[in-house]
């Protein structure tokens, strides 16, 4: 799959006009899946932990894998399991989603896309939110994430922290995201830890 994303030219030679767009969040591609169906996922990209915009660095690039888990953060303190399954995933090359009923691989042609699996759930005991909103669907796809917050609002954060912003030239065709998905069960990557 190959998708043009932010198309806006009105005879295809690229945009009409140059475009800008400021804070920018989970810019990309969502999709739904049957969270009950998952097990696993194994992957191509930095890891093994999940990561924010402004908490990427300690993440290392390797094949990782993960047992599903919904850990909760600061709250599942009886059923602990580290690393956390669901969140943003840094820097994917493919991801085999694991499942006895619907497993499938993906393969990004496109370098530094973050992986959203899932949403995790905020801890019921936090003072505020820190967690900025996720993308609607259950796995994601993206060009840029957003920044987790911390004591202070993200504006006082530092440039790391801050939404990202597209800039297209007139001309230019706009945001490419190249993706391949391979459903047959012998083609995924071996799922063995």
């Amino acid at each position: 799959m190959d998708a043009l994303l932010l198309s806006r030219a009105s005879g295809g030679g690229g945009f009409d006009d140059a475009f800008m767009d400021t804070k920018v969040y989970n810019l990309g591609l969502t999709f739904s899946y049957p969270e009950a169906n998952c097990i696993g996922m194994k992957w191509l990209g930095r890891g093994p932990y999940r990561v924010w915009k402004n908490r990427i660095p300690g993440t290392n690039y390797n094949i990782w894998h993960k047992d599903y888990n919904n850990t909760i953060t600061g709250e599942s303190f009886e059923n602990l399991i580290y690393p956390e399954f669901k969140g943003y995933h840094a820097h994917m090359y493919w991801a085999t989603l694991e499942s006895d009923k619907t497993p499938f691989t993906v393969y990004s042609r496109n370098d530094g896309i973050f992986y959203h699996i899932f949403t995790p759930e905020e801890p019921v005991g936090r003072v505020r939110r820190t967690m900025p909103q996720f993308p609607e669907g259950d796995i994601s796809f993206l060009l840029d994430i957003p920044a987790i917050c911390s004591f202070k609002p993200i504006e006082q954060q530092g440039p790391n922290s801050q939404p990202g912003n597209i800039r297209i030239k007139q001309g230019d065709e706009g945001l490419h995201l190249n993706l391949m998905f391979d459903f047959r069960p012998s083609a995924n990557i071996n799922t063995s830890k």
